[in-house]
């Protein structure tokens, strides 16, 4: 049962939501000649059916040592003060093998937010858990903004405002219910100390996003969900977490640990999320995938 806010909310963007469509609708059908007063078809759009040439996987392989912003079986202390041990990140225990019971079957434990995983409001929030998430909120344009060169020398470098006006000066504006992605190259650091670029007390450095960028999301944009290749939303110039809190606080959802940003086009590409519908899950791994 979702509380009664985020309830409100969601039946905002569903309004928002279905007049955008419906104005996308006519005006596309308009462009393709497609209404007319003669024909039983008016004011239906034309159906095209999805076309690509390659699917991208934009998953990272989940292993026992796969980079998290914790360490399994290493002490930390929670925002609340308690003081605990995380599991390992992913452990994969044989129940059944092939040798003996002539079938291979495993009990998988893994902690929700490691490897290519979701956010679900959930997470941040009193909102939606991810069975919650509509299945065509998982199918969604995407839009890919490149920081890598500023990310580069700078490795508390953030996706900002004049990042996404540059990128909408280029491509026009974001596409309408899209999925917009952070693509700072951090993912080809995965197997490296410097995905993780700690400094010297140990805290990690990874770029992110700026609230700032987030809030035109937000307020300007119809975006459904956005993606980064590092492990957090955040970094050390938003100590508190305001991304998550923000953009989860208001219903929606986003993707850390994207891989193979650089084997999408900026623009044009389409992109399917495989989540696990685990019934009050706040995330998990996920197998992400790119249509281009």
């Amino acid at each position: 049962m979702c509380a009664p806010h985020v309830i409100e909310t969601v039946k905002k963007r569903i309004h928002r939501r279905n007049l955008l469509q419906a104005a996308g609708a006519t005006t596309a059908a308009a462009s393709a000649g497609c209404l007319s007063t003669d024909s039983p078809k008016t004011g239906t759009a034309a159906q095209n059916p999805v076309e690509f040439s390659r699917v991208v996987d934009l998953t990272h392989t989940l292993h026992k040592d796969f980079p998290a912003w914790f360490v399994g079986g290493q002490e930390m202390t929670s925002r609340g003060g308690r003081v605990f041990t995380p599991p390992a990140i992913v452990d994969v225990k044989p129940q059944f093998e092939w040798e003996h019971e002539k079938v291979n079957l495993n009990q998988i434990t893994y902690w929700e937010h490691v490897g290519t995983h979701m956010d679900a409001p959930s997470h941040f929030s009193e909102g939606s858990s991810v069975e919650e998430i509509p299945a065509e909120d998982l199918v969604l344009p995407l839009a890919v903004i490149d920081i890598k060169a500023r990310a580069a020398t700078d490795p508390l470098a953030l996706m900002t405002l004049d990042d996404l006006k540059a990128w909408e000066a280029q491509h026009g504006p974001i596409p309408e219910r899209a999925l917009v992605a952070m693509n700072s190259g951090w993912a080809q650091h995965v197997d490296t100390p410097k995905f993780k670029s700690l400094d010297a007390n140990g805290k990690h450095r990874q770029p992110a996003m700026h609230i700032e960028a987030i809030e035109f999301l937000m307020e300007e944009r119809n975006v459904v969900a956005i993606g980064v290749d590092t492990f957090s939303f955040d970094n050390q110039h938003s100590p508190g977490s305001d991304v998550h809190y923000k953009w989860l606080g208001d219903e929606r959802w986003g993707l850390e640990n994207l891989n193979n940003l650089d084997d999408v086009p900026p623009i044009g590409a389409t992109i399917i999320v495989g989540q696990p519908k685990i019934k009050g899950a706040t995330g998990g791994p996920n197998r992400v995938l790119a249509m281009v």
